[in-house]
C-alpha cells in the first residue's frame, strides 16, 4: 500500500470515528440540556409555590392583623409538576387543593404578582448557579399576555417550561433561554475525555504515517543498495575474475606489458571495492557511535597536493586544478585516514559529475576558530529539490540519474559523517548546468 492510499484509508477512518463522536457528544449534549430543562421546570414550580405561600400568609396577616402562629404547611398544595405537563388542571384531590387556595387569596383581593414570581424565579436560579435570560408571562384563558416580568434582553427562542394555572383559567408560564456554553459546562468532564481521546487518534495516526514512512525509507534504502550492488560491483569483480581467469590459464603473462596492464587493472578495481566497503563500515561504525578518531597534526596542504597528483594521472578527463591555501601556519588537527578520503570523496564527485572538461577549485583556508575546505566545479550542478537530500544515504541527485552516473550514492553522507564526527559540517552551494560547491568546516586545534 503507498503513501497515498494509507492517508485515504486514515482519512475516511478519521471521518467516521469523528462522525460518531459528533453523534455522541450530539446525544450527550440534548440529554444536558434536557436535565436543565427539567430543573428549571422544577425551579419554576417551587416559584410559584413560594409566590402562593408568600399571598397566603398575607392572607392570615390580613385576617388577624399578625402572621398566625401555626405554620402553614406548603407541602400541602405541592404537585407533581410532571403530571401539570399533561393534564394540569389535573383531576387529583391536590390539584383540587391547589385551585381552592388560589381562589381563596383572589377572593381575599390578594392578587397573583408576577412581579414577586420574577423575584423569586430569579433567586432560585441564582442559588442554582444558574444566570439565564428568561421571561415570565401571565395569560388570560384565550393566551392573551396579561403581564409579564423578567429580563429584558430575552429573545423569545428559549424554550417554554411547565404552564401552571391560577385561577379562572388564568395562567403563567417562562420562557427560558439556556445558553449553550451552560450545557458544555455540565459536560465538561466529557469534552475533555472526548478531546483526549481525539488528541490520541491523532497522535497515533503520525506515529503510524512516520513509522510506515520510515519502514519505506528503509525499502528504498534496500532496493537501492541492492541495485548499487548489481550495476556497481559486478563489474569490478567480474574485470577482477576475468584478469586471474586469463592470468590461471596463461593466456596472459603478468610479467609483459599486457599482463601488467590488466594486472593493475584488477588492482584498481580492488582499491575501488576496498574503498567502497571501508566506506559502508565507517557509516555503520558512525551509526553506532563506535567510530573512533585517531587525530593529529595533518599537513593539509600536502594532502590535498597529493589527491590532486592521484586524480591527475589515474583520470581518463582533462581535469584543471586550481588551489587556494591561506592556512597562515595554522596545525590542521583531525584524522588523516578520514580527512583525506572525505575530500577525496569531492574531487571524485566533481570528476564524475561533470562533463568531458573538469575544471575544479580547492581552497583552503584558516580562521580564528576554524578550518575551511572548499571544493568547487563547473559540473552538471545539483538542483534545488536534490540538495534537501543527497546527503543521505543512497540517495542520488536527477541529474546522475539521467547521465546512468556509476555509484552507491554514500559518499556525500560519508563526508558529512566524518566531518560531523570532527565536530564540523558540511554545507553545499549548486546551480544546475553551473556547477556545485562543497564547504568543510571544523574546528581548528
Amino acid at each position: 500500500m503507498n503513501l497515498f492510499n494509507l492517508l485515504r484509508v486514515f482519512a475516511v477512518a478519521l471521518l467516521c470515528l469523528f462522525s460518531l463522536q459528533a453523534f455522541w457528544l450530539y446525544h450527550t449534549y440534548q440529554i444536558h440540556l434536557e436535565k436543565i430543562k427539567e430543573s428549571v421546570n422544577s425551579i419554576f414550580y417551587q416559584t410559584i409555590e413560594k409566590e402562593l405561600d408568600q399571598r397566603f400568609l398575607e392572607l392570615g396577616q390580613k385576617a388577624t392583623g399578625k402572621i398566625p402562629n401555626v405554620a402553614i404547611r406548603t407541602d400541602t398544595f405541592k404537585i407533581n409538576y410532571g403530571d401539570l405537563k399533561s393534564d394540569i388542571e389535573g383531576k387529583s384531590i391536590v390539584s383540587q387543593q391547589f385551585a381552592m387556595t388560589q381562589q381563596l387569596v383572589e377572593a381575599h383581593g390578594i392578587h397573583f404578582n408576577p412581579v414577586k414570581v420574577d423575584s423569586i424565579f430569579r433567586s432560585l436560579l441564582q442559588s442554582n448557579q444558574y444566570h439565564f435570560q428568561y421571561r415570565i408571562n401571565f395569560v388570560d384563558p384565550t393566551g392573551r399576555i396579561l403581564n409579564t416580568a423578567g429580563t429584558s434582553q430575552i429573545s423569545g427562542k428559549g424554550f417554554k417550561t411547565i404552564v401552571l394555572p391560577i385561577i379562572d383559567g388564568e395562567k403563567t408560564y417562562a420562557f427560558v433561554e439556556i445558553p449553550s456554553p451552560v450545557v458544555f459546562k455540565n459536560m465538561a468532564a466529557i469534552l475533555i475525555v472526548s478531546i483526549l481521546i481525539i488528541f490520541f487518534i491523532i497522535a497515533c495516526l503520525i506515529f503510524v504515517i512516520k513509522l510506515f514512512l520510515d519502514q519505506n525509507y528503509l525499502y528504498r534504502l534496500r532496493e537501492n543498495f541492492i541495485n548499487a550492488l548489481t550495476h556497481d560491483m559486478t563489474t569490478p569483480l567480474a574485470t577482477i575474475h576475468s584478469v586471474l581467469d586469463r592470468m590461471e590459464k596463461g593466456t596472459i603473462d603478468n610479467r609483459s606489458d599486457p599482463g601488467r596492464k590488466f594486472n593493475a587493472i584488477a588492482i584498481e578495481q580492488v582499491v575501488n571495492l576496498q574503498t567502497t566497503v571501508n566506506q559502508i563500515l565507517t557509516l555503520a561504525y558512525i551509526d553506532k557511535k563506535q567510530l573512533s578518531l585517531n587525530k593529529q597534526t595533518v599537513d593539509l596542504q600536502a594532502m590535498v597536493r597529493s589527491l590532486i597528483d592521484n586524480y591527475t594521472v589515474k583520470s581518463n578527463k582533462a581535469i584543471e586544478f586550481q588551489t587556494f591555501f591561506d592556512l597562515h601556519d595554522r596545525n590542521v588537527y583531525a584524522d588523516p585516514y578520514y580527512l583525506n578520503n572525505a575530500i577525496s570523496n569531492l574531487i571524485d564527485n566533481a570528476i564524475k559529475y561533470s562533463g568531458d572538461s573538469v575544471k575544479i577549485e580547492i581552497e583552503c583556508t584558516a580562521g580564528e576558530k576554524q578550518i575551511c575546505i572548499r571544493v568547487k566545479d563547473a559540473g552538471f550542478g545539483i538542483s534545488s529539490n536534490d540538495q534537501l537530500k543527497i546527503f543521505k544515504p543512497f540517495e542520488r541527485g536527477a541529474e546522475i540519474k539521467r547521465n546512468r552516473i556509476n555509484g552507491f550514492g554514500i559518499g556525500l553522507n560519508y563526508v558529512q559523517q566524518v566531518i560531523e564526527a570532527h565536530e564540523g559540517k558540511v554545507t553545499v552551494s549548486s546551480r544546475e548546468g553551473i556547477g556545485s560547491e562543497f564547504i568543510l568546516t571544523f574546528p581548528a586545534c
